[in-house]
C-alpha cells in the first residue's frame, strides 16, 4: 500500500515537472513569437510610411518642375510672339494636374495610414498650392489665346497681372515649405525604421539565449530517466524482432514507459500462443491446399478444353466470314472491271452482293444470339403463344419449298390448342430451323412428319424425316457451333449454326431439345416446352 502511494506521488511529481518545463518553453516561445509579430508589424508600418513620404516628396518635386516649365514657356511665348499649339497646351495642362492629383493621393494614403492632424494640414497646404497652379494654368490659356489673336499687348498684360498679384512668389513660398516639411518627414521615418531594426537585433539574442537555456534545462531534466527506459524498450524490440518471444522487458522507473513495456510483454505472450495455433492451422491448411490443388488442376483442364473450343470457334468464324466476303469482293471487282456494263449486269451484281450481305448478317445475328445465351443475357419478348398456330404457320411457309423439292410435309396435331409462355418470333425460328434441316437432308419423294403432343405438363413438337440420317457421334456434336457431319457436308450446304441457335432459344424458354437418328434411316428432332399453367389444353 505504501509502495502504491509513493508511486502515485512520484507520478504526480513527474507530471508536474513535465508540465512546468514544457509550459515554460511554450510561454517563452509564444513571447518570442509575439515579439517578432509586433516588431514586424511596426517595421511594416515604417516601410509603408517611408514609401508614402517619398511618393509625396517626388510628387511635390514634379509639380514644382512642371509649374516652372509652364512659367518659362509663357515668358518665351511673349518674347517670340508665337502661341503654343492648343494640343500641346492641353497636354501640358493634363500632365500638371495629374502631378497634383498624385500628390493628393499620396497624402490621402498617409492620412489613412497615420490619421494625424499633421497629415490633414498637408492636404490644406496642397489645396493652396493647387489654387496657385490652376491660376498659372488659366493665365497661360489666356496668354495663348491672345497670342493666337495677334494681341501681344494683351498677352504681356496677363503676365504682368500674374506677377503683380505675387502668384509666383506665393507659389515659391508654399512649395518650398511643403518640400522642406516632406523632406523632414522622410528623414524622420528613415530614422524610426533604423531605430526599430537596431532594437530588434539587440533583443533577438536575449530571447534566443533564454530559449536555449530553458531547452537545455528540460533536456537535462528528463534525459536520464528517458534514456534508461528507452534503452530497455529498444532491447526488447530487438529481441522480439529476432524471434525471441520469451524475452521479458523489466519493470521501468517511469510509469508511462513501464506500462508500454508490460504491453510489449503481453504482446509477445499473445504472439507465442498465436504461433502455436497457426502451426496447428497450417497442418489443416496443407490438407485443404492439396484438395484445392486437385480441384484447380481439374478446372485448368476444363479451361484448356474451353480455350481449345474458343480457338476452334474463332477459326470457324473466320472461315465462314471469308466465303461471303470473298464473293462480295469478287462481284464488286467484276462489276468495276473492264468496259461499262448494262444496268441489268450491275443490278445482278448488286443483288448477289446483297444476298451475301444478308447471309453474313444472319450469321452474325446467330452468333450474337448464341453468345448472349451462353452469357445468360438472352432478351426475349415473352407473351402467351399458341403453339398450334405457330407450328401450322411454319409448315405453311415451307410447303411451297417442299413441293419444289419433291417432298411432302405431314402435320399431325393431337390437340386443338396449347399455350406456352415465350417469344413468338424465336419459337417460330426454332421450328423453321428444324423443318429446314429436315427438308434439306431428305431424299426426293420422301415425307417430313411434324407432330404436336402434350403430356406431363409439357408440349412436344417432333420433326421426323427419312433422309440421310446421322450417327450417334454426330447427334452428340450436332448442337456445337459450325459442326456438320460428313454426310451433311456432301448432301447440302450449310453454316452449322442452325441447331446451336435452336438449342439456345429452347434453353432460354426453360425447355429442352434432342436429336437422334441412324445413317440412311433419317433423323428425329424433338422440342419440349413447358405448357402455360403446367398444362392448358383446349379439347
Amino acid at each position: 500500500m505504501t509502495g502504491e502511494v509513493s508511486l502515485k506521488s512520484w507520478m504526480k511529481g513527474f507530471n508536474r515537472k513535465l508540465h512546468f518545463a514544457f509550459g515554460t518553453l511554450l510561454v517563452t516561445t509564444l513571447g518570442l513569437a509575439w515579439y517578432f509579430y509586433d516588431s514586424v508589424k511596426w517595421y511594416e508600418f515604417d516601410v509603408q510610411h517611408i514609401a508614402l513620404a517619398n511618393r509625396v516628396l517626388q510628387g511635390y518635386l514634379e509639380v514644382t518642375d512642371l509649374t516652372y516649365r509652364e512659367l518659362n514657356q509663357l515668358g518665351e511665348s511673349i518674347a517670340t510672339g508665337q502661341a503654343v499649339p492648343p494640343s500641346e497646351t492641353a497636354e501640358r495642362t493634363q500632365i500638371l494636374r495629374q502631378a497634383v492629383s498624385e500628390v493628393r493621393q499620396g497624402i490621402a494614403a498617409e492620412v489613412a495610414l497615420e490619421g494625424t492632424t499633421r497629415e490633414m494640414t498637408k492636404l490644406d497646404a496642397l489645396e493652396d498650392i493647387n489654387r496657385l497652379v490652376e491660376e498659372v494654368i488659366r493665365t497661360g490659356q489666356r496668354v495663348n489665346l491672345a497670342l493666337l489673336a495677334g494681341d501681344t499687348a494683351q498677352a504681356a498684360s496677363e503676365i504682368s497681372q500674374l506677377r503683380s498679384g505675387d502668384i509666383v512668389g506665393l507659389f515659391n513660398t508654399l512649395i518650398e515649405n511643403a518640400l522642406a516639411e516632406q523632406r523632414l518627414e522622410v528623414r524622420t521615418a528613415d530614422q524610426e525604421a533604423i531605430a526599430l531594426a537596431h532594437y530588434i537585433t539587440r533583443a533577438l539574442p536575449v530571447f534566443v539565449a533564454i530559449l536555449v537555456v530553458l531547452t537545455l534545462v528540460a533536456v537535462f531534466f528528463f534525459s536520464g530517466s528517458l534514456t534508461r527506459s528507452i534503452s530497455a524498450l529498444q532491447e526488447g524490440a530487438r529481441a522480439f524482432s529476432s524471434g525471441d518471444l520469451r524475452h521479458q522487458i523489466p519493470r521501468l522507473g517511469d510509469y508511462e514507459f513501464d506500462r508500454l513495456g508490460q504491453a510489449f510483454n503481453n504482446m509477445a505472450r499473445d504472439l507465442r500462443e498465436n504461433r502455436k495455433r497457426l502451426h496447428e492451422v497450417n497442418i489443416g491448411l496443407e490438407a485443404t491446399v492439396d484438395e484445392r490443388t486437385r480441384a484447380l488442376k481439374s478446372s485448368n483442364e476444363k479451361l484448356a478444353e474451353l480455350d481449345a473450343k474458343r480457338r476452334k470457334l474463332l477459326a470457324d468464324i473466320s472461315h465462314e466470314f471469308r466465303t461471303p466476303l470473298t464473293v462480295m469482293r469478287g462481284e464488286a471487282e467484276i462489276a468495276l472491271r473492264g468496259k461499262e456494263k448494262s444496268n441489268d449486269s450491275y443490278q445482278q451484281a448488286f443483288r448477289r452482293i446483297m444476298e451475301q450481305a444478308d447471309h453474313t448478317t444472319r450469321l452474325v445475328d446467330d452468333l450474337l444470339f448464341i453468345a448472349r445465351a451462353d452469357a445468360g443475357e438472352t432478351k426475349l419478348k415473352v407473351r402467351s403463344v399458341s403453339l398450334v398456330e405457330t407450328v401450322q404457320a411454319v409448315c405453311t411457309d415451307f410447303s411451297a419449298r417442299a413441293l419444289q423439292d419433291g417432298l411432302q410435309i405431314a402435320l399431325h396435331i393431337a390437340v386443338k390448342q396449347v399455350m406456352v409462355l415465350g417469344d413468338p418470333g424465336r419459337l417460330r425460328q426454332v421450328f423453321a430451323i428444324l423443318l429446314d434441316n429436315a427438308l434439306r437432308y431428305s431424299l426426293p419423294g420422301g415425307t417430313v412428319e411434324v407432330s404436336l403432343t402434350v403430356a406431363g405438363g409439357e408440349a412436344c413438337v417432333t420433326v421426323r424425316d427419312n433422309g440421310i440420317g446421322l450417327t450417334d457421334e454426330e447427334a452428340e456434336q450436332a448442337f456445337e457451333r459450325f459442326f456438320r457431319g460428313a454426310g451433311a457436308e456432301a448432301h447440302a450446304r450449310g453454316t452449322g449454326l442452325g441447331l446451336p441457335v435452336a438449342k439456345a432459344i429452347v434453353n432460354a424458354h426453360q425447355g429442352r431439345i434432342s436429336l437422334t437418328g441412324e445413317t440412311g434411316e433419317g433423323a428425329v428432332a424433338m422440342v419440349f416446352l413447358p405448357a402455360k399453367d403446367h398444362l392448358r389444353v383446349v379439347a
